[in-house]
């Protein structure tokens, strides 16, 4: 059978090791598209920007959905159980998730030539204080790539409008 022709009960895969679940799985990457649950708690403090659009399922608890609007600032948006979201592609935003979360993700695999843009601002004054591009080849990788740039060189988590200096990623 072609794999992406099968069906998938979610919450029995989910169920099925809920305990020693981890961060995340995928539940498919074999085709046009990554589809993936995750589950929270996480710590995340950057805003990731896609190049392409991104459907975020929230399947269970509440996911913080901070993103920045057209004009800079920004917005959130509160997904509970049941809720499904479309983040328009290259819209900046950061899905924080309490303990209990747990959430679908689906997105566009990467051509090539595309790079997904991981940034960091000042919770201060809103300047960009780093941001690191990242070729995208798996869910979860490029963005330990770019937390590690960040947490190796204090002079990067600097706002160098406001010298406020973010925590080091955990």
């Amino acid at each position: 059978m072609i794999p992406h022709l099968s069906s998938v009960n979610l919450p029995h895969w989910i169920d099925e090791d809920r305990e020693v679940w981890g961060q995340r799985r995928v539940l498919w990457e074999n085709s046009d598209f990554i589809a993936f649950v995750t589950r929270g708690p996480n710590s995340r403090t950057d805003f990731h920007i896609d190049p392409g659009d991104e459907i975020f399922h929230q399947l269970e608890g509440e996911l913080n959905l901070y993103y920045v609007d057209g004009e800079g600032k920004r917005q959130l948006a509160v997904l509970k159980a049941g809720d499904v979201f479309l983040m328009p592609a290259l819209v900046p935003h950061s899905p924080r998730r309490e303990d209990g979360s747990w959430t679908m993700v689906v997105e566009r695999q990467r051509r090539e030539d595309e790079q997904d843009i991981f940034v960091w601002y000042c919770d201060e004054c809103g300047e960009r204080v780093y941001e690191a591009v990242q070729h995208f080849n798996a869910p979860g990788e490029a963005i330990v790539r770019a937390y590690a740039e960040l947490k190796a060189d204090e002079q990067l988590r600097t706002c160098k409008r406001c010298g406020t200096r973010i925590p080091a990623p955990a």
